[in-house]
């Protein structure tokens, strides 16, 4: 599997929690025109090259790994282009473990300004939009499970991406 694309770790969610997710991502997107993808929270990467060990390592990191809650930060903005519009989470100690546990079976930079987030709008829009969209949301601030982690193949394209498999946390 060793290509010119890169690949992430994302943490993705019970149905449920991405049925709503989702919902608020559409109710966003309406607002702020954006590049359509699934709901995630990226936990690792990029990767340059994977192999068949590393596919069986997340498996198997997986099967021996609980799911998590995150905590709601509340919805946040920036003017950059993959952080446009997005649910802030912190960065708690079980959310740091896991990246570290991750980190463990195949070496990537756990960036120390790591800053999670749950995108809801790619692109470039205005400050006042987004401001205004805030007010406009549903209140979201109880806790979100990771209940599955995913492999992410993303082309040279960066709107193209593929869930290339998924593993359900124990």
């Amino acid at each position: 599997m060793i290509n010119k694309n890169t690949y992430y770790i994302w943490g993705l969610f019970p149905p449920q929690e991405t049925e709503y997710l989702s919902f608020i991502k559409d109710k966003v997107q309406n607002k702020l025109i954006s590049p359509c993808f699934d709901v995630h929270i990226t936990l690792a990467g990029p990767y340059l090259n994977i192999d068949k060990t590393f596919v069986f390592k997340l498996k198997t990191f997986a099967q021996n790994n609980n799911s998590i809650k995150l905590h709601v930060d509340g919805y946040c903005f920036k003017q950059e282009m993959f952080k446009s519009f997005y649910i802030s989470i912190k960065n708690t100690q079980h959310l740091k473990e896991l990246r570290q546990n991750i980190c463990k079976f195949s070496e990537f930079h756990l960036d120390i300004n790591y800053s999670p987030h749950i995108s809801l709008s790619y692109g470039n829009h205005s400050k006042d939009e987004k401001k205004e969209l805030i007010s406009k949301l549903p209140k979201y601030n109880k806790p979100i499970r990771i209940s599955k982690i995913g492999l992410v193949e993303i082309g040279f394209d960066v709107n193209l991406w593929k869930i290339h498999e998924s593993f359900d946390l124990n």
